[in-house]
């Protein structure tokens, strides 16, 4: 079974059974696996440092970013080795819905490698500046019916993933744990039992002999909610300052004439959250806002203020409006003199640009 160098006759029974060419998950991959080496370093670092909670932001910032990198990188393994193994006469291709499970992983495994290797470079550096924390898993897939092997495959990965939760939590309460943080730390506690529940019952419903849809389902379902849990525990054993709330400023792009009225509607606030949580790469939105910032300081942009009316645009982040007072380039767009613009933030990140004109209606999502 080599899939990186499929035979012929395996391309054949590929393409008669629709299967997609795995050479992109192979490639993402084989790149990923300094995961390996990250999490490696972070379990290092954890057993020199005194305790976990005093310690150094970037420490901190190393140690989530290497543990969600594992995470990831470990689930997209699985799954491919579980494909090849249900399937080896077609190993190196996988069912449509495998591919994009396996890619929305493996694909995200780079940026959190070097958001680990930044904390390790710059002392100063704060992860929760980037990016909302704790982060969720990518979406699973959405099908109607998972192949048998994503079962393997889940129940493959539980076991390192579990083992780390496990190592992390004692590090966490080895030194003992704040009085303010008791309560927050006897939640991870009780979402780790609920993850080890879930698991224990997914595996009593295996014993069953025969396959059956619904216990499918359901056997899936509960090895996917144990795998959530502790993907967001192991961030906040690694990170536990973000136990008191998260640092990273939601409304940070958001006008500040209308930033109150926003604050107080709930769909604004959800909104919001769901624009960050979503963006693949937040710290290239908060790029874009940083060169607006620049630009307002030195004089080539200044605020858009129409005649009545919001001085917003009407979605997610809800941005002030900018007009160009000089030449300059933002975003990669050359900017002449009074254009006006606004940032969109989420997956759609960039610039809109005007005019604008007034309207009543607030579009709440950013997809």
């Amino acid at each position: 079974m080599e899939p990186q160098q499929p035979s012929l006759l395996t391309r054949l029974r590929a393409g008669l059974a629709g299967e997609r060419d795995a050479a992109y998950l192979e490639a993402l991959r084989a790149a990923g696996r300094v995961a390996y080496d990250e999490i490696l370093a972070a379990d290092e670092l954890r057993e020199r440092l005194p305790s976990l909670w005093n310690a150094p932001t970037a420490a901190a910032s190393q140690l989530l970013a290497a543990w969600n990198a594992f995470v990831l990188q470990t689930l997209g393994e699985t799954f491919l080795d579980a494909d090849y193994a249900a399937r080896p006469g077609t190993a190196g291709y996988v069912p449509p819905v495998t591919f994009d499970q396996a890619a929305a992983w493996l694909a995200a495994v780079g940026e959190w490698v070097s958001r680990a290797r930044q904390a390790r470079a710059n002392p100063e550096y704060d992860i929760a500046m980037y990016t909302l924390l704790p982060a969720p898993l990518p979406p699973w897939a959405e099908v109607v019916s998972c192949p048998p092997e994503h079962l393997s495959a889940l129940q493959a990965a539980v076991t390192p993933v579990r083992d780390h939760v496990e190592v992390a939590l004692h590090a966490l309460v080895r030194t003992g744990v704040p009085p303010q943080f008791e309560s927050a730390v006897n939640r991870l506690h009780q979402d780790t039992a609920a993850a080890v529940a879930a698991v224990e019952y997914a595996a009593g419903l295996r014993t069953v002999g025969r396959h059956h849809a619904r216990l499918h389902e359901l056997i899936e379902r509960n090895l996917k909610r144990a795998l959530e849990l502790w993907f967001r525990v192991g961030q906040l054993a690694a990170m536990p300052s973000l136990l008191a709330g998260p640092r990273f400023d939601v409304w940070c792009m958001t006008d500040r004439a209308t930033l109150a009225r926003f604050r107080q509607d709930p769909h604004a606030r959800r909104a919001v959250t769901e624009m960050w949580r979503t963006d693949p790469n937040p710290a290239a939105t908060l790029a874009i806002q940083a060169q607006v910032e620049t630009g307002l300081r030195t004089g080539h942009l200044w605020f858009h203020v129409p005649r009545y009316g919001d001085t917003c645009y009407f979605e997610p982040p809800f941005s002030p409006l900018y007009e160009v007072r000089r030449p300059v380039r933002i975003a990669g767009v050359s900017l002449r003199v009074q254009t006006q613009f606004a940032i969109r933030g989420g997956a759609n990140r960039g610039l809109v640009l005007g005019p604008f004109r007034p309207t009543g209606h607030v579009r709440y999502r950013t997809r």
